[in-house]
């Protein structure tokens, strides 16, 4: 069985705020994570635009996890380089999305650091009092740019997915680190507004940073189907372009409607190498793109 890192799912956000009326999806569970093979999963927390009291129920999120970590032998809250080593369990690396979850309060960034977060994104689809998303016009904010300089000050990684344009150059710009688009595709394969045009890509690529790619039927294809070839057709774009150390999966778990056929929870990812080796990928790709690359950006930020 490979080793599987996954760069992002909304588990944590299903696990407290329910379905949220059909906004979230049952796809992953401590279990079915280890079934797949998953030592290594980037859990969101994630609270939409206009809840009530976000930052609130933000940290509800975080509890949910500390409570699952102290419950469950399997499951480690990544915050040192030596939690990467261990050979069993689901070593669960935190991440912020979207600045709405933490009340878009700079201050809150430095408290859910003390909790474990090691990874935040600064805006959803929309506009926030950080940035503009994908779906909005309009480039990084006064706090955006606090926000930002908080991340360099404290070595915590930048997400960019959901990020618009303008937003996502003003925000690489200002970033010290390796930046990361946790959970998005290839534009020139799938034209809709969240996938990541090819100089985005080029300069994650040149900057070292990850890129992972979602499992949405509609990103992958624009429609409701899709196939796990069309994930590997994502990840080759990638390869294509210098990113053999760069890509690995952001399955989005819990957060997407639709998923590949084939693919429809967790416990499956161990499809995805076997995909891989019937299209002649090596051994030592498989594992950099199952698991190695993924590891490899977190490294940075645990200390």
């Amino acid at each position: 069985m490979y080793r599987i890192a996954d760069a992002h799912s909304d588990f944590l956000a299903f696990g407290t705020l329910g379905e949220l009326g059909g906004r979230l999806y049952d796809h992953a569970d401590i279990e079915r994570m280890e079934a797949g093979g998953v030592a290594l999963q980037n859990l969101a927390v994630w609270v939409p635009a206009g809840y009530e009291d976000p930052a609130t129920a933000g940290i509800a999120q975080i509890c949910y996890l500390h409570a699952l970590a102290s419950q469950n032998s399997s499951v480690r809250i990544c915050t040192r380089p030596e939690h990467l080593t261990y050979n069993h369990g689901v070593c669960a690396f935190l991440s912020i999305e979207s600045g709405e979850s933490i009340g878009c309060q700079v201050s809150n960034i430095q408290k859910v650091y003390d909790l474990g977060a090691r990874m935040l994104s600064l805006t959803w689809n929309d506009e926030n009092a950080f940035a503009s998303g994908c779906m909005a016009t309009g480039g990084l904010k006064p706090d955006g740019i606090k926000a930002v300089d908080e991340l360099n000050r404290l070595n915590m990684a930048l997400d960019i997915s959901h990020i618009n344009e303008q937003s996502f150059w003003e925000a690489v710009e200002r970033y010290r680190h390796r930046p990361c688009a946790s959970h998005s595709c290839v534009y020139d394969l799938c034209s809709v507004p969240r996938n990541l045009k090819r100089d985005q890509i080029d300069y994650i690529i040149s900057r070292g940073g990850f890129i992972g790619i979602n499992f949405y039927t509609e990103f992958l294809r624009g429609q409701r189907s899709a196939y796990i070839d069309d994930i590997l057709d994502h990840i080759e774009y990638v390869l294509e372009r210098g990113g053999e150390d760069v890509v690995g999966f952001g399955s989005d778990f819990c957060g997407i409607q639709y998923t590949p056929d084939g693919l429809n929870s967790a416990a499956c990812f161990q499809r995805l190498p076997e995909a891989m080796a019937q299209r002649g990928y090596p051994n030592s790709l498989i594992r950099k793109i199952c698991y190695g690359n993924f590891a490899r950006y977190v490294l940075e930020f645990l200390h």
